[in-house]
């Protein structure tokens, strides 16, 4: 998320935005920053608030990466003119060369030397216009110390004073204001900024996490964002999430399931998994946080489940048989099958699906409940 700063460098009142990052390589919302763009460090901004921010997370089907798109709209409530520099925080490429082998690189992705920020691709636009960024390294603001970021991608950017932007459209809080194309540039009090970058996936115990910094956004204005459109995109079938149960606990954060923040829709079924969130007037207290389970664990997290959750042998044995199928994106056309592996995990249709993709485990697994199935018909 981006996130306001204090900026000598610049003139009038210069702010830098960054984006957050977390122990794993995460997005985060615009944020501002003192300092220059070698070295920023993130400030509170009262002067520009974060009128929307659209982000949409997609994992590529085909090579498991993160393709992020972030759109924000700013708007200066100021009078007078307000120069900043804005950017996105995240992790930064170690030195040390034991610990770069377990850095992850995105599927075709170039090596990043060390101290250079860990993504890739990274663009930034302002009002539809490509613009230049700088890396640079994030230092410690004393004032908000647990904003500490590793590296990070700056731009200058400048926004007109209220009063100088005549017929200028108004906005209800929360809203985006609406801009006549003929008004556009004349209205430089409201900028829109979009970024977009790739992450790697970042897995963990069998876990792969997902991560957003929107606790940053609280560094703009009072605090609010708005109207915040949150979405994920979730297209890699060999990651799957496990939904709420009403006989289990809440999932806990660190575990397979979680999501954060609250508040948040999901779609799934013949197509991708989709979370979504749609908040008005937000003001974020956590970060989003999504946490899948690869497949084949999955897969073994139910072998004993489906015959506890069976009415007999026979209904386990079947199931046990189907459980592979179903973790792979299987649409089956049996209703009662369908309906209870999405107790298990939320589907996902894989319209490629082949039995050649099984692990050797699955293979055995339906060999097994086959074998058992014919002993129960002599």
């Amino acid at each position: 998320m981006m996130l306001p700063v204090r900026f000598s460098a610049l003139p009038a009142l210069p702010i830098l935005f960054l984006l957050a990052t977390s122990f794993f390589p995460a997005g985060a919302n615009d944020t501002a920053f003192g300092g220059s763009a070698a070295s920023p460090y993130p400030v509170h901004t009262k002067e520009v608030r974060m009128v929307s921010e659209d982000i949409t997370i997609r994992s590529d089907a085909r090579t498991g990466n993160w393709l992020y798109t972030c759109e924000f709209v700013f708007e200066n409530l100021s009078e007078e003119p307000v120069s900043i520099l804005m950017g996105m925080p995240f992790s930064a490429m170690t030195a040390d060369a034991e610990e770069a082998e377990f850095m992850v690189t995105p599927s075709g992705g170039n090596k990043i030397g060390p101290g250079k920020p860990m993504v890739w691709d990274f663009t930034a636009a302002v009002d539809g216009k490509r613009v230049a960024v700088t890396a640079g390294k994030p230092t410690v603001n004393p004032k908000i110390k647990d904003l500490n970021y590793m590296a990070a991608y700056t731009w200058p950017m400048h926004f007109a004073g209220r009063s100088s932007s005549k017929d200028r459209p108004t906005s209800r809080p929360g809203r985006a204001p609406r801009v006549h194309p003929s008004q556009k540039r004349k209205n430089q009090a409201i900028r829109r900024v979009r970024n977009t970058y790739t992450l790697a996936p970042t897995e963990s115990a069998g876990n792969i996490h997902l991560d957003y910094i929107l606790k940053t956004g609280g560094l703009w204005h009072d605090g609010r964002i708005g109207h915040s459109r949150l979405r994920v995109i979730h297209e890699n079938t060999r990651f799957l999430l496990p939904p709420k149960r009403p006989e289990h606990k809440p999932h806990l954060s660190g575990l397979p399931g979680y999501i954060a923040p609250a508040g948040y829709k999901i779609r799934s079924g013949d197509g991708p998994l989709v979370i979504e969130w749609d908040l008005r007037d937000f003001a974020p207290k956590e970060d989003l946080e999504v946490i899948f389970r690869h497949r084949e664990l999955m897969i073994m997290d139910h072998t004993q489940t489906v015959f506890s959750e069976a009415t007999d042998r026979a209904q386990g044995l079947r199931r046990l048989r189907n459980l592979p199928y179903a973790a792979h994106g299987y649409s089956f056309k049996n209703k009662t099958l369908r309906d209870y592996f999405a107790t298990l995990w939320y589907p996902m249709h894989d319209p490629s699906f082949k039995e050649s993709d099984f692990s050797k485990m699955s293979r055995q697994l339906i060999a097994d409940a086959k074998r058992e199935e014919a002993k129960m018909k002599r």
